[in-house]
């Protein structure tokens, strides 16, 4: 009896602190909800109903901080992804849709920052991007669905007085290489043959291929075949590839024209959309291809140029003088009036009886004074900083266009005579027009192509059209990187002079100009121009881009790459394949080569007569097959 009201008393204690427990967990809750803190609140409402399932309030509570904490993380990835933080963006969208997975907006955002992270280009450790990281991984893929054989070097071989083919199926058994013959093929004999260490049997079989007029192709895995070198066994073994290169900085068009041309290629097809070459060829050409596209595609260089742009300009104009002249509504020009009799019903006898009254008078004269000065100065500042592309033009236009008319006349119909005008505009710029080209030199220095034109509405022509003035400049100037030429002297000055009056009264020496109208008119226009070069971004070579590489000629050399001979004494650059060290005897000589010579076939024993050596075992490995 004791014993059930001590458990029972147990499991009550339990209960209770159960029943504690969640409700403080609510309490810290709603106390994180009036900080704003959902994240804390939304813990703790769930630490509640894991203690309590039966808390209506914990559940009430939690549904709500997860509605208010998805709104916040939502709000916060709009905010992370306006700024171009997409991957924190990402991050808030996902935290928002698992607590509200309902709510579609963010569904949708979620969608938005997963697509825009995919097709964004991120950059490696490397300063790679990992576009690039994976054209330069894939560069020397092999082909899908070939084989290759392994790069493992074998040891040191001297075959002297055999043939051929004895030398091939030594080495295929140095190698654990199968090795098949073509039906045609014919051993050379006497051959001599010596291959050093470090030598991979695929190098090894084409040396002793280029000896013995023979090539080979890999069959299977792990084996391969020798073949004699014929046009006939070319076209039958001959094996092409497909490989597509996508370019980021060469014209494909002007790559497609060069692979025809240095490397005979056969079929080549461009897509222009992607900027893509498809090349189908031999394997050798597909190599000679890619190390050529490689070295081709690079990015051009920039330069940026400084131009300081300084017009200045002033115009004065000094009128002066007494005149007397007729008054107009254009200003006064002259004497320029009518005396007029004429009256309605004119006759003979009104003619001789005229009076003064009959008498009309026009545009009588009157004596006009003047005496102005004006005197303008203005002046133009540009400071444009054009960027441009080592052999694109750049152009910089600083002014206004004018609309001039054209008119051309066309027939009203099919084969009639040209009678219909036909007017459209053409839209001049004036002002002061730049085009620049750079090329940049291997010595810092940059090649400036420049024409400069500065043009100017003169005045007015046939029709009231207008004409301009023009002042241009072609030139090629070669700069360091960072120095300043200065190009002035673009001056324009006219001076205009106008004299008018009454004939005889203004040809009066020394006060003939007081009585006319005298305007002289000024313009003076200078242009001064400032131009300073600043290489931005220089072609990128290396030593090995400017190193000439080999290509093959169809029978059988290596597509790219050659052996060079080492003389005495010199190590092996870097990444080549070097001969293990020689054991020396224990004498401390080195031990010499041994050549391999060919054993004649052992005599059968005679009949009867029990062999007193036993045979030798074969190599290990698969059989070579004939």
């Amino acid at each position: 009896m004791r014993r059930n009201s001590y458990f029972a008393f147990l499991l009550a204690s339990f209960f209770v602190s159960a029943c504690a427990s969640s409700n403080g967990s609510v309490h810290v809750a709603r106390q994180a909800e009036l900080r704003d803190d959902y994240d804390r609140a939304v813990v703790e409402y769930s630490r509640a109903l894991n203690t309590d399932p039966d808390n209506s309030d914990a559940r009430t509570g939690l549904e709500r901080a997860k509605t208010r904490a998805a709104l916040m993380h939502y709000d916060r990835g709009r905010q992370l992804a306006a700024a171009g933080k997409l991957s924190e963006a990402l991050t808030d969208y996902q935290i928002a849709a698992e607590l509200n997975p309902q709510a579609k907006e963010v569904q949708e955002a979620l969608r938005s920052a997963q697509e825009q992270l995919r097709t964004q280009v991120p950059v490696n450790r490397g300063g790679k991007t990992e576009l690039e990281s994976l054209i330069e991984r894939a560069r020397d893929l092999p082909a899908a669905g070939g084989y290759t054989l392994s790069n493992t070097p074998i040891p040191e071989l001297v075959f002297q007085n055999g043939s051929s083919e004895d030398a091939i199926r030594a080495m295929a058994r140095m190698a654990n290489v199968n090795v098949m013959f073509d039906a045609a093929f014919r051993p050379v004999t006497p051959f001599s043959f010596e291959a050093r260490a470090g030598q991979t049997f695929e190098e090894a079989l084409r040396a002793l291929g280029a000896t013995t007029q023979t090539f080979f192709r890999i069959t299977a895995p792990n084996t391969v075949t020798v073949i004699p070198d014929t046009p006939a066994k070319r076209r039958e073994y001959e094996e092409e590839q497909v490989k597509t290169f996508y370019l980021s900085n060469a014209d494909p068009k002007e790559t497609a024209d060069l692979l025809r041309i240095v490397i005979d290629a056969r079929q080549i097809g461009v897509t222009t959309a992607n900027s893509a070459i498809t090349v189908r060829d031999t394997p050798d050409r597909i190599a000679a291809a890619a190390k050529l596209i490689q070295l081709l595609d690079k990015a051009r260089a920039e330069v940026i140029v400084d131009t300081e742009l300084l017009e200045v300009s002033r115009n004065s104009l000094l009128e002066y003088g007494l005149q007397i002249a007729s008054p107009s509504t254009t200003g006064p020009t002259g004497i320029n009036g009518t005396v007029d009799v004429n009256s309605p019903n004119m006759t003979l006898e009104k003619l001789r009886n005229l009076s003064a009254s009959d008498v009309l008078l026009t545009g009588i004269p009157a004596l006009y004074y003047r005496l102005l000065k004006t005197d303008r100065n203005s002046r133009v500042l540009a400071n444009p900083h054009i960027r441009a592309t080592d052999g694109l033009a750049a152009q910089a236009r600083f002014g206004e266009r004018v609309p001039v008319p054209v008119t051309v006349f066309s027939p009203i119909a099919t084969g009639g005579v040209a009678q219909q005008p036909i007017t459209s505009f053409n839209y001049e710029n004036i002002g002061v027009n730049i085009d620049i080209t750079p090329r940049i030199h291997m010595d810092s220095s940059v090649s400036l192509a420049m024409k400069i034109s500065v043009t100017s509405i003169s005045g007015a022509g046939f029709g009231g059209l207008p004409t301009f003035g023009n002042r241009e400049i072609s030139t090629q100037i070669r700069l360091n990187d960072g120095e300043t030429n200065m190009l002035a002297g673009l001056i324009r000055d006219d001076d205009r002079k106008l004299v008018e009056g009454v004939p005889g009264l203004i040809d009066l020496p020394l006060v003939g100009h007081l009585f006319a109208h005298n305007q002289n008119t000024r313009d003076q226009t200078d242009v001064i121009l400032m131009l300073t070069p600043h290489i931005v971004r220089v072609l990128d070579l290396t030593e090995e881009d400017l190193r000439p590489f080999m290509m093959g000629r169809d029978v059988g050399l290596p597509a790219a790459g050659g052996f060079d001979l080492q003389p005495p004494g010199v190590a092996p650059p870097p990444g080549q394949n070097q001969p293990p060290p020689q054991q020396n005897a224990p004498g401390g000589q080195q031990q010499p080569v041994q050549p391999i010579t060919p054993t004649p076939p052992s005599q059968p024993p005679p009949q009867g007569q029990v062999p007193t050596t036993p045979p030798p075992m074969p190599a290990p490995g698969p059989p070579p097959l004939r």
